[in-house]
């Protein structure tokens, strides 16, 4: 790879999906990563919110573009837009209510669905409100994770455990697919993300309006 196609590489671009049940803490989680804030009321997601975040990996500035899905059927005829136009996929279940899995778990099948082609994809499985009482067994969640080949970790939006690290992890991992030779991303990735990826497609079908907003807070990784 050449320096000046290195160089456009480290200005790119990248979406990532967060996608869930109605209020696993998608978009608490997003709010925690972009300017470290928490609200206890929930307020449901309406189709498709998208923020935009600025982060520093290496010496390199990353734009990020955070997009928060509603988890409810209803757009499931949008679901080859989200899943198969994003880089990365983060798939969030509540820890706390079982039911959040099942969701998860459908939400996997689409993703598996319509993440087909020849462009790498990034996904991985959440746990949110890991402050919570838990009713989803771990074994079982460790097992469902393996059988679905993700890599998987546990987050709490409200005491701010694991959120940046766990963002910070995918944002590398992009980096180091968007470089040919892996780029100067460590091998030591904190979460590992060294499986549950998927080729992906490009659709031209239209998805609902979002919400655009801006963030001028960075992380910065060295």
């Amino acid at each position: 790879m050449d320096l000046n196609h290195k160089a456009k590489k480290s200005n790119s671009t990248f979406s990532i999906l967060v996608a869930g049940s109605s209020g696993c803490g998608k978009t608490s989680l997003v709010n925690r990563f972009i300017g470290d804030k928490f609200k206890k009321e929930h307020l449901p997601t309406q189709s498709l919110n998208s923020t935009s975040h600025t982060v520093e990996v290496n010496g390199r500035q990353i734009r990020i573009l955070l997009n928060d899905t509603d988890g409810d059927r209803r757009y499931e005829r949008f679901s080859i837009n989200y899943y198969s136009t994003m880089d990365a996929t983060v798939i969030v279940y509540d820890i706390s209510k079982q039911e959040s899995l099942e969701t998860a778990s459908d939400i996997c099948e689409r993703w598996k669905k319509y993440n087909q082609g020849t462009k790498k994809a990034v996904v991985i499985l959440v746990g949110n409100k890991s402050d919570m009482k838990r009713e989803i067994n771990k074994q079982d969640i460790e097992d469902f994770a393996e059988k679905e080949n993700l890599p998987h970790t546990e987050t709490s939006a409200k005491t701010n455990e694991n959120v940046t690290e766990m963002f910070m992890s995918v944002i590398k991992r992009l980096i180091e697919n968007g470089d040919d030779d892996g780029g100067d991303v460590p091998a030591d990735d904190r979460l590992a993300l060294r499986k549950g990826y998927s080729s992906m497609s490009m659709h031209e079908d239209t998805v609902p309006t979002t919400t655009t907003q801006n963030s001028a807070c960075s992380c910065v990784i060295n």
